[in-house]
């Protein structure tokens, strides 16, 4: 059966319904119910360390630790040749650092951006209430 009212004309019909409903009255033993379910204090959970943790912990040691060493054991031709580079990189990034300063302005942009979402987020609750 074909419904003659228009998605418009259904949630004016709804919205009108909702308001000139009348209102049930409220159990008078609701209140403590609710109240009797409400923790005041909630209990402090106690500190665990899982197996996981330890394992992460474990690996993440076990890298740093390999990294130390084998920058340690490296002939010091090398270290030499590491640290050139490494200044010759940061040179490159003085002299063409014109995509710095955009990325830099627009990641800006974007971490702003992305601030406002939860005070968007209570005003829109704050228009629907």
């Amino acid at each position: 059966m074909d419904n003659p009212l228009t998605p418009v004309q259904q949630k004016i019909a709804i919205e009108d319904a909702l308001h000139t409903y009348p209102l049930a009255p409220m159990p008078r033993d609701l209140t403590a119910d609710v109240m009797a379910r409400i923790q005041t204090i909630p209990a402090p959970r106690p500190f665990r360390l899982t197996w996981s943790d330890l394992a992460l912990s474990l690996v993440i040691s076990l890298c740093v630790g390999a990294i130390w060493f084998s920058l340690h054991q490296l002939p010091p031709i090398v270290v030499a040749q590491i640290r050139k580079e490494s200044i010759l990189f940061y040179q490159s990034l003085l002299v063409n650092a014109r995509w710095l300063i955009p990325l830099l302005s627009f990641g800006l942009a974007g971490f702003l951006a992305a601030l406002t979402i939860p005070y968007l987020r209570q005003e829109l609750m704050k228009k629907s209430a």
